[in-house]
């Protein structure tokens, strides 16, 4: 590797591999990459393969490890340095060969605020024709950013058709003012972003997710998305709230055991009669083991770099 070293793998085989990279330039700056399954999916019917698209984060989210710091956009030679890191690993298997190859940018940093995210999504449709490549952009939806949109569009519309790209917006909550206050960088409104699906979507293409990774205290009220939401542009995907070095604990509404809270079931069913898709995603508990939240192994690493600064000063 060029730019970056390997100094941790951690996970398993039947759920996920977490690398944490290095950089050889940037004194104490790390990122993460990551292979996952989904199981019971077999590799020949789905594969995950998550990067970081900055170093760090600049948005700051209240519960997420990423923004502990933010040194910057990685560039396109840097995102295809993690990308080949984890092909290099199944050069030898038919992994390359399966169904459904999630590309997810949603790893640490905000990848709207990257315009080498786009050149790197072209040369992966130009270089890997014969890989069903499908990407997948997880963005809080930056203001400021409608030009990059505009751009991912056209190479959605040209490279990754038919159902082949994902695009979801991190939510976290029903209510703007308490968007503000867990996502704290500028964003577009959810009546821009209802306005957003009428651009963004074609025919055949996959409905835009709106993700809500719920906290304890986290509004979710089914009115507040039929008033600006569309069933046939957007579906609704409900996750646990991964734990974090930066908030010290669990504080998610939802837990790995698969219950869902009455007040959450109550919402999740209002929605379903008025045509929204749902989708409660609940992950495995070996994730949280190998440390599935995004950046917090570097966060560990970052602290520790740190504490021993400290002590030298």
């Amino acid at each position: 590797m060029v730019n970056f070293e390997i100094v941790e793998k951690k996970g398993c085989k039947e759920v996920a591999f977490v690398y944490l990279l290095k950089s050889k330039k940037d004194k104490n700056v790390f990122i993460e990459c990551v292979e996952s399954l989904d199981p019971p999916l077999p590799p020949s019917e789905k594969w995950v393969i998550t990067l970081s698209s900055q170093k760090g984060c600049p948005v700051g989210c209240v519960f997420c490890d990423a923004s502990h710091y933010y040194k910057g956009n990685l560039s396109k030679e840097e995102l295809f340095e993690q990308l080949n890191l984890i092909l290099e690993n199944h050069k030898d298997d038919n992994y390359l060969k399966s169904t459904k190859i999630k590309l997810h940018l949603a790893r640490m940093g905000e990848p709207s605020f990257n315009d080498n995210v786009l050149d790197f999504l072209v040369e992966v449709a130009e270089k890997y024709r014969e890989v069903n490549f499908i990407p997948s952009i997880a963005t809080v939806a930056p203001k400021g950013r409608e030009k990059w949109f505009f751009n991912l569009k056209e190479i959605k519309d040209k490279f990754f058709s038919s159902g082949r790209f994902q695009l979801q917006f991190s939510i976290n909550t029903t209510d703007e003012d308490q968007r503000e206050e867990i996502m704290p960088a500028k964003k577009i409104s959810f009546a821009d972003i209802s306005k957003f699906g009428d651009f963004w979507l074609k025919e055949k293409d996959r409905l835009i997710t709106l993700n809500f990774a719920l906290c304890q205290d986290a509004i979710f009220k089914g009115e507040n998305i039929v008033a600006h939401f569309s069933p046939q542009k957007f579906l609704i995907k409900i996750t646990p709230l991964n734990p974090s070095g930066k908030n010290g604990k669990n504080n998610s509404l939802l837990d790995y055991d698969g219950f869902i809270p009455p007040t959450l079931n109550k919402e999740i069913s209002f929605l379903q009669t008025k045509g929204f898709k749902i989708i409660v995603s609940i992950g495995s508990k070996k994730e949280i083991e190998i440390g599935s939240n995004c950046g917090q192994i570097a966060f560990f690493r970052t602290k520790e770099a740190e504490r021993k600064i400290e002590n030298i000063v």
